[in-house]
């Protein structure tokens, strides 16, 4: 079952930036799953460890950025990245504005994927396949979020996690930019979450993720817009990752209008829960009423667990 803790290791791999004591992590387990107590120290091949008059190899990061039009903000982003990231991956969506210049014009050593088909979905699947590092980590390009967060995502990665979410609903966590609506329905989404996968998440439809990209097949990423987090953390529970919420702060997008619309992209990430409920009575059940209401173009279709659907 889920718990809820302080992380308390007195001398971690990665160190994080100073955090309230107050602030709780959260463990997010798929239900059935054998919880070991939480380890104090990272596997063997994460362990960021120098012997001494020796030097040892350091997991290596990457960083995947989604943009479109996004030359107000990209900028302000690339500079507040820290210096445990090794590798940014952007990823643009053909802009008809100077996000590609003004991205370079900060960091000159970015590596560059012209997206060939469209929607965050997309964006994200080619900037994972792009990505080089042991670890990736994916973040927006508008200013909403802090890369200076990194640190706390890749600290749990390095003792004993496999998949670190960002939470906005959790203490230490925030938002300056959701609205009412935005947020109604994210408590609605999420308390259906937890019940059909019997999870205790406190976060569902927020992009600021990290994880091990030995664990990029199990994630099966087929949707192509916003609905990719919420696929990605429901894969996570079935494939029984071993996850954590940490406490992140959305602030407002620093120019421009969003993409997300709201009752769209509501509708797209209700069609991937209920989609991907398929063990159970109510798994059944949910795939019963699926295939009455869509026919034979909604029968499920069993996908290998370790393909990586393009």
């Amino acid at each position: 079952m889920s718990t809820q803790h302080q992380e308390t290791a007195a001398s971690p791999v990665l160190p994080p930036p100073p955090v309230d004591s107050n602030k709780a992590i959260a463990e997010v387990r798929p239900f059935g799953a054998d919880l070991p107590r939480p380890r104090s120290s990272a596997p063997a091949d994460m362990v960021r460890t120098v012997p001494s008059g020796s030097s040892a190899a350091a997991p290596t990061v990457s960083l995947v950025i989604p943009t479109k039009n996004e030359a107000a903000n990209v900028g302000w982003v690339l500079e507040q990245i820290p210096n445990c990231v090794d590798e940014v991956v952007l990823v643009d969506g053909r802009s008809s504005d100077a996000t590609l210049v003004t991205a370079l014009s900060y960091r000159a050593d970015l590596r560059v994927v012209v997206q060939q088909g469209s929607g965050k979905g997309d964006a994200l699947r080619a900037g994972f396949l792009a990505a080089s590092g042991d670890i990736v980590v994916m973040i927006d390009a508008d200013g909403s979020m802090a890369p200076q967060e990194i640190p706390h995502f890749l600290h749990f990665l390095s003792n004993g996690y496999d998949f670190v979410k960002g939470s906005r609903f959790m203490g230490g966590g925030g938002s300056l930019d959701i609205t009412r609506t935005r947020r109604l329905g994210n408590r609605a989404l999420l308390h259906l979450v937890n019940v059909l996968y019997r999870a205790q998440l406190t976060d569902l439809c927020y992009g600021f993720c990290a994880f091990h990209r030995r664990y990029l097949p199990f994630l099966n990423l087929t949707t192509p817009g916003f609905e990719i987090e919420t696929q990605m953390t429901i894969s996570a529970l079935r494939a029984g990752l071993r996850i954590a919420e940490v406490p992140s702060l959305e602030m407002p997008r620093r120019c421009g209008r969003s993409n997300l619309r709201t009752f769209r992209d509501g509708t797209r990430v209700l069609r991937t829960v209920l989609r991907e409920h398929q063990t159970g009575l109510s798994g059944r059940a949910v795939q019963s009423v699926r295939h009455l209401v869509h026919g034979s173009s909604g029968a499920v279709v069993a996908r290998p667990s370790g393909e990586l659907l393009p």
